[in-house]
């Protein structure tokens, strides 16, 4: 054993460059693990077979999906490229696509040689000195040894050749030995790449370490680039340091999300913003996971100068809007594409990305077929980027197809768990039994009456609830949640991929769920006539709703009913219902409706979502109806003890862990949008304020319409699309006042009560057990750096998982018209645009736009007839399928009567 120490640079929090330095104990007895090796002499679960290989990390991150559908297995990778890929699995679907690989693939027999604590690979390049190692242990070898390094880089290829290891590159090696076939994932060849000269408005990018200089100096400015969805010609980046949106006029090769260096055009090409006529309300549509909070901000400072205090005096007195042109991308941004194959060019299913230039033998195969491609370069000749396949998803217009598509498209995993995530779970399987020592840790609640609620066809049950009437008129009250902290250890296989997926997704006709269906379906749901392990918290409270007492603790319950909303109303409804079950949820209703009460009192909000149920027929499988979800008040009835419990768990999680804790905000309203809403119902007759939640929420009450129950949910609808995001973060990064929930007029909160599908839960059940001295807190969850990555994983999951999920509805609204030519019904008018109103037709809670004359903010003119915004016209509504793209479209029809 021999000790050395390294040293290696890293950042700190003020981005300055230090050295830290750790002892390493090098061992020489590491094994190799090849078959039979007389030498090692290990048996383990790994044993090494010709022909054997070791890759670069270029070859790893670049050829992923070669490398799965090829016949290169039994493969040596470094604990060091291990780490590489770790560091990089957040930001690089490439990287994650690599340690799933790793972790999961048996076939391929992947054999992680801990490069980092061995004697054989220090002080060189350490694929190399393996290489040379490996080809010592011929000799201890009863066949042959057939060993062969894949990479790209020129210099190991000559140092390989130098010390008579064999050597190739992918492209080499693929002609050699591999099918025809997989010559399409090796992308364009040289000479396809030998081409002509930069064509217009395209340049060469300055190197990225002389932008970082100039944006430090103010010269150029930093960040990522949004396009817009309809028009791709339309760009903009947004610089945090000075809360400034300059647009784009000359992209340079750039895609959407890239995070790239911009220089200001001259002043003379800036324009002045227009008074405007436009009234648009539109949801946020950035879903492509880049829209981080402030904890991973990697933007570099650019210092203050007064040339750059004159310039944006001048922008906002003189309402200018700055024109720039990207003359650097710093950091491409590292995702898969999804799309089809039209005249030999990729066309992306995302209307944000151009066209891309894909080289394949047999065009014709992928012909109606949905695929998925990898970005390999935008060289500065041509007018489209280059991309190589990455795999075929299957034939387009097939809904399963489509579906992974979509969660393809929002980054979802869909591949199925890994033997090591599967061998978490408990070896009985299904037929599990809580032990009686278990049963002796915990609260025995098997004799109280506790039910579920839930939407109906409910698997993955995460609560159940209970009330009981208890003497000098106070009430027990219990919500009850499935404990899959249980099940799921700390930093364990299962751990890591609930980590990675970190919520559910739901779509229209498919679930993907973050933890296998053993736990989600049937150990951890909340089903009734069985015994559950929960995680309980219980008040004491009277008949006014005050809490008198709160405990917490691990409990052993047995759900009495599964029942679905609209079937709990009626036993509620029923006058001849009064079985003790139907009397406690009577009392939860009750106190449900007076804790609601209280939090109106504080100033929480009521807003509207445009949630829809569709329904399918049963042959076909296709949409036969699609509705307004509907709600009752037992939907009202489990989100209020579902706040309380998710409040009550914050405060006592902060209590104990102040700096550790991970909580949910919810930060003020977009207060521009708000104020043109402001001036859109003052213009309209209503009152609306905003300066507090509670002035708004009692403004959103008295905004109504005689006979039209509708317009009261669009405006609520409206005032929901002036929210800003709520964010989990962890209370390290936070001052106590922005822990603020605005939304719930909270002053903490946190999500404690669905950890079958949310991440963020388990990691809250984990600190709330601490918190009462039932369990140590993981180590893990003590590092704060830590901590707030996990919060930016959990924010952009949670916004990916939300776009799929609208994506999915549109896609099936689409499916439901698509059969319903020239399909009318009425719509009301909700934004103003250029030359067009935006409508939505209130069944289908469907948007659109029609063409219109504009005359000002309030009103319009369709076809010679004049309309003032909320008023109500008829459309008809149609679908068009154009380059596989799927669009409603809506078309104004004259009410003659």
């Amino acid at each position: 054993m021999k000790v050395q120490l390294n040293s290696q640079p890293r950042l700190n929090k003020r981005l300055q460059v230090m050295i830290q330095a750790k002892e390493v104990y090098l061992s020489s007895d590491i094994p190799c693990q090849i078959r039979g090796c007389a030498f090692c002499n290990q048996e383990s679960d790994i044993q090494l077979e010709n022909p054997i290989f070791m890759l670069d990390n270029e070859i790893l991150e670049q050829y992923i999906d070669l490398i799965e559908q090829s016949n290169i297995n039994n493969i040596v990778v470094l604990q060091s490229q291990v780490a590489y890929f770790r560091k990089r699995q957040q930001q690089s679907q490439y990287a994650q696509q690599m340690i799933n690989l790793i972790e999961s693939n048996f076939s391929k027999k992947i054999y992680v040689y801990q490069d980092e604590f061995s004697i054989h690979t220090q002080n060189g390049n350490p694929l190399i000195l393996l290489a040379q190692w490996y080809n010592s242990h011929r000799q201890f070898l009863k066949t042959e040894l057939d060993l062969c390094l894949l990479t790209q880089n020129y210099q190991m290829h000559q140092q390989c050749k130098n010390l008579n290891i064999k050597c190739f590159t992918i492209q080499d090696y693929v002609k050699l030995y591999e099918n025809n076939d997989l010559l399409d994932f090796l992308g364009m060849d040289e000479e396809f790449e030998q081409n002509q000269e930069a064509i217009n408005n395209q340049f060469p990018y300055i190197p990225v370490e002389e932008c970082v200089q100039q944006i430090k100096q103010g010269l150029l400015f930093e960040g990522r680039i949004s396009i817009d969805r309809n028009n791709i010609k339309l760009a903009r980046i947004f610089v945090k340091q000075f809360q400034l949106e300059i647009k784009i006029n000359q992209q340079n090769r750039v895609l959407h999300g890239d995070r790239v260096a911009v220089e200001l055009l001259s002043e003379d090409q800036w324009e002045q913003q227009q008074k405007q006529k436009e009234i648009k309300f539109d949801e946020d549509d950035d879903d492509d996971g880049n829209n981080n909070t402030h904890t991973n901000d990697t933007s570099h400072e650019i210092m203050s100068t007064s040339h750059l205090q004159n310039l944006f005096r001048k922008v906002q007195s003189q309402n200018l809007v700055p024109y720039g042109k990207v003359v650097s991308v710093l950091q491409r941004t590292e995702r898969h594409f999804c799309g089809h194959v039209e005249n030999n060019i990729f066309v992306p299913a995302d209307g944000r990305y151009p066209n891309f230039i894909l080289k394949h033998s047999k065009y014709d195969t992928l012909q109606d077929k949905k695929i998925q491609v990898q970005f390999v370069d935008w060289p500065v000749w041509s007018d489209k980027p280059l991309c190589k396949l990455k795999k075929v998803l299957g034939k387009a217009g097939d809904m399963y197809i489509e579906g992974n598509v979509i969660l393809l498209e929002h980054q979802v995993e869909i591949r199925e768990f890994s033997h090591q995530v599967l061998a978490c779970l408990p070896i009985e399987g299904d037929k599990y039994r809580i032990s009686e020592q278990e049963i002796k840790r915990r609260m025995d609640l098997r004799d109280i009456l506790v039910c579920s609620i839930d939407p109906v066809g409910c698997k993955d049950i995460d609560d159940t609830l209970h009330c009981r009437r208890l003497e000098n008129n106070l009430y027990e009250v219990g919500v009850h949640i499935a404990d899959v902290s249980h099940f799921v250890k700390p930093d364990s296989a299962i751990d890591k991929e609930a980590a990675h997926r970190c919520t559910t997704v739901y779509l229209v006709d498919r679930r993907t769920d973050m933890l296998p269906k053993l736990l989600t379906e049937n150990l951890c749901s909340l089903v009734s006539n069985v015994d559950r392990l929960a995680f309980s918290v219980i008040w004491i409270m009277d008949d006014q709703a005050n809490i008198k007492d709160v405990k917490f603790g691990k409990s052993v319950i047995r759900s009495v009913a599964s029942l679905h909303y609209q079937q709990a109303q009626e036993m509620i409804d029923n006058p001849n219902d009064n079985s003790q079950l139907t009397q406690g949820i009577r009392l939860l209703n009750m106190l449900a409706k007076k804790l609601k009460q209280l939090r109106t009192d504080q100033g929480a909000l009521s807003l509207a979502s445009n949630q829809v149920k569709f329904s399918f027929d049963d042959e076909t499988h296709n949409p036969s109806d699609v509705r307004m979800y509907q709600l009752y008040d037992t939907n009202s009835l489990v989100e209020e003890f579902m706040l309380l419990a998710n409040c009550s768990v914050a405060n006592q999680i902060l209590q104990r862990f102040p700096s550790i804790s991970v909580l949910r905000r919810h930060q003020e309203p977009k207060m521009k949008q708000l104020k043109e809403l402001q001036i859109l119902m003052n213009d309209l007759g209503y009152q609306f304020s905003f300066d507090t939640s509670k002035l708004l929420s009692e403004s959103l009450d008295q905004i109504q319409r005689p006979n039209d129950s509708f317009f009261n949910k669009l405006i609520r609808m409206i005032t929901t699309r002036c929210m800003n995001e709520a964010l989990y973060v962890c209370t390290a990064d936070v001052d106590y006042p922005e822990l603020y929930h605005y939304g719930l007029a909270a002053e903490l909160y946190t999500h404690f009560t669905s950890p079958i599908r949310r991440y963020a839960d388990v990691l809250v059940h984990r600190l709330l057990a601490a918190s009462i001295d039932l369990e140590s807190l993981p180590p893990s969850m003590s590092n704060k750096i830590r901590m707030t990555r996990i919060c930016d994983k959990l924010n952009m999951r949670h916004r990916m998982a939300r776009f799929a999920s609208r994506a999915s509805s549109d896609y099936h609204t689409y499916l439901f018209f698509k059969n319903r030519p020239q399909q009318i019904d009425q719509a009301i008018i909700t934004g103003i645009l250029t030359d067009k109103v935006t409508v939505m037709i209130p069944r289908y809670v469907l948007e659109g736009t029609i063409d219109a004359q504009i005359i000002d903010r309030m009103n319009i003119i369709i076809q010679g007839t004049r309309y003032r915004i909320f008023d109500y016209i008829q459309v008809e509504i149609s679908v068009e399928l154009h380059s596989f793209h799927k669009k409603i479209h809506m078309k104004y029809i004259k009410n003659n009567n």
